[in-house]
């Protein structure tokens, strides 16, 4: 894995957990985890890209995406990619659970926070499960 990347519609939710992972909480894996959060336009990607090219993009760069759901409707929805296209070596898309919940509840987004880490130190364990929710 050489990073991670915030969909368009999680980079908010993804900032509050930036702060779990730097405070004292969550600093000793997030240093341990050592990978930067990109954004779109550093892996050349148009803040519309649709769901097949942001997961193919993710796929090639080994940047774990993190998403707050995408659309399942159609053929290049982001789960039909998923389901269709998905072999073992590779990475998981990681979903938040409940994202409004993290913006409101501090002790659900630390939760969460923790557990995305958690995922992302044993990444390889769980390439090739397609979608993983968190927490």
């Amino acid at each position: 894995m050489k990073g991670i990347l915030a969909d368009h519609n999680a980079d908010g939710h993804l900032e509050v957990l930036l702060r779990t992972w730097v405070s004292d909480d969550g600093l000793e894996m997030w240093n341990e985890l050592d990978v930067p959060v990109l954004t779109f336009g550093e892996l050349g990607l148009a803040s519309d890209v649709d769901d097949a090219t942001l997961w193919r993009t993710c796929q090639r760069e080994a940047v774990v995406l993190i998403t707050n759901h995408r659309n399942a409707d159609g053929p290049g929805s982001l789960q039909q990619v998923i389901r269709t296209e998905t072999t073992a070596g590779c990475l998981p898309v990681f979903t938040l659970a409940n994202a409004e919940r993290i913006r409101s509840d501090r002790g659900y987004a630390e939760q969460t926070a923790i557990r995305l880490l958690e995922y992302l130190l044993d990444i390889e364990r769980y390439r090739g499960t397609a979608r993983n929710y968190v927490p």
